[in-house]
């Protein structure tokens, strides 16, 4: 049972969230202490001051007395003081002669008394036979005699018991509430926490398809929770890629791989003449220089897809990479007897890598001459949203298109529409991989006819705002 005790509290101390709450706690609850300290010592001085000045104020009076009436004035005058019944339970009087001997008042003359001067004291005195405390002040008569005026103090300390025990009993209830919030504190974290913990088990589990339950509170929490599950998403996506790309790649180099070892051990044989040997190193070297371009498309949309920048990105001109990217195609197009054709209007800017925005768009051009068909007319259009602001770039031909069905299959890995054309089928992975990197939107339909394909960049970002973000 104890262990058990010393577990829980070890668990409660080592949380964070009660370590947290309970410094701010204290620290709110040491300023409350201040606070009440200063009141506390306020509220007594002000009290303190009130009596002193009543007691000097009274000695005054006492002494003018004495100025005008004489020692028999003032002896007169204290026994009524006395007698009046008015604050006569808390008044403190005291004159006695040159000789120490008590001429009227109230109170028993002892050696402090006696020997107290105008400096005003707090004393324990006998006051109608009952001990109480007061604060004298004394003052020395012409004739030598002395008078003693004091204010019993028992007010001050009732007030002074009840400030201190409501002060106590605050704290009291101040640190209770504290410890209490605090666990109180630690116990709702500690659940908003765990339904974290649980899925990010459930993940390492190999469960990817778990998600952190949304709160309906759009707090902190509920921020927390959305990036996260986003991340989660994306490492779903990632990780369904990684698997798919390992399928297809065995799938994909195993045919060529065994077409290598094959001809290898044809080439082995000893009756291999010169000319078979020759024929079989240009193969290999075929065969090898196609897997070296597969492996490297293959790093270059991982690198993509994983947000890698191999540059800064900087503003580019889309209109002049569409340009250089048309010239350069002119003549491919020209061999495939098609148009090839620019439409820009105006400078089209957009913030990337340059030389991955021509090469998407390279990809774009080079699979429309593929599968348009020879005569093609191929359109490549650069302009600017005029509402939205966003930079678009579209390729567009008058060929067969895609049929319906496998449009959601473009852009997979080694996936080719036509067997027949050459290519590795990896060339629109790469182009949305691209478009990603750049927070660009991939989209295509057919134009019946004809095939409609567009990159769509978000708001364009002028010189101004680069230099201004640097």
């Amino acid at each position: 049972m104890k262990s058990r005790l010393l577990d829980s509290l070890h668990s409660i101390w080592g949380s964070v969230a009660f370590r947290l709450t309970l410094n701010y706690s204290v620290f709110a609850l040491s300023t409350s202490l201040i606070l009440l300290a200063f009141f506390y010592y306020q509220t007594v001085g002000i009290l303190d001051s009130q009596f002193s000045r009543q007691v000097s104020t009274t000695a005054q009076r006492m002494s003018a007395h004495f100025d005008q009436r004489g020692l028999p004035g003032l002896i007169n005058e204290i026994n009524l003081e006395l007698a009046d019944h008015v604050n006569s339970d808390t008044e403190m009087f005291l004159l006695i002669d040159t000789q120490g001997k008590p001429l009227a008042g109230n109170i028993e003359p002892d050696p402090f008394l006696l020997a107290l001067e105008q400096t005003g004291a707090n004393h324990e005195v006998i006051l109608r036979g009952h001990a109480a405390h007061g604060y004298l002040v004394a003052r020395r008569l012409p004739d030598g005699s002395k008078l003693i005026v004091g204010h019993d103090l028992r007010d001050l300390l009732e007030i002074t018991q009840i400030i201190k025990r409501v002060s106590l009993a605050a704290i009291s209830v101040t640190a209770l509430l504290v410890l209490l919030g605090a666990y109180l504190f630690r116990r709702t974290l500690q659940r908003r926490v765990e339904v974290i913990r649980r899925t990010a088990w459930q993940i390492g589990a190999g469960e990817l398809t778990q998600r952190i339950p949304i709160a309906r509170r759009q707090d902190e929490f509920a921020l927390l929770t959305h990036d996260i599950n986003n991340m989660l998403d994306r490492i779903e996506l990632l990780m369904h890629g990684v698997r798919n790309v390992s399928d297809s790649v065995a799938h994909h180099l195993r045919t060529p791989l065994t077409r290598i070892l094959a001809r290898l051990r044809t080439a082995l044989r000893p009756d291999s003449s010169y000319d078979e040997l020759r024929n079989s190193i240009v193969f290999l070297a075929d065969e090898i220089e196609d897997l070296a371009k597969v492996s490297e498309k293959l790093l270059q949309i991982a690198e993509l897809e994983s947000g890698t920048r191999r540059k800064k990105f900087e503003l580019a001109r889309l209109d002049v990479i569409a340009s250089d990217v048309v010239d350069l195609y002119e003549a491919v197009a020209e061999e495939n007897h098609a148009t090839l054709r620019l439409m820009a209007h105006g400078p089209v800017s957009v913030y990337g890598d340059r030389d991955l925005l021509a090469g998407a768009i390279a990809c774009l051009v080079d699979n429309a001459l593929k599968y348009a068909g020879d005569s093609a007319c191929i359109r490549v259009q650069v302009a600017t949203a005029d509402r939205s602001g966003e930079a678009r770039i579209i390729v567009a031909d008058n060929g067969p298109g895609i049929l319906p069905d496998k449009h959601q299959r473009v852009g997979e890995r080694f996936y080719r529409l036509n067997s027949d054309v050459p290519g590795y089928g990896l060339g629109l992975a790469t182009v949305i991989a691209v478009a990603r990197l750049h927070g660009a939107s991939f989209d295509l339909h057919n134009t019946n006819p004809g095939l409609h394909v567009s990159l769509t960049f978000p708001v364009q970002i002028t010189p101004d705002e680069i230099a201004g973000g640097a």
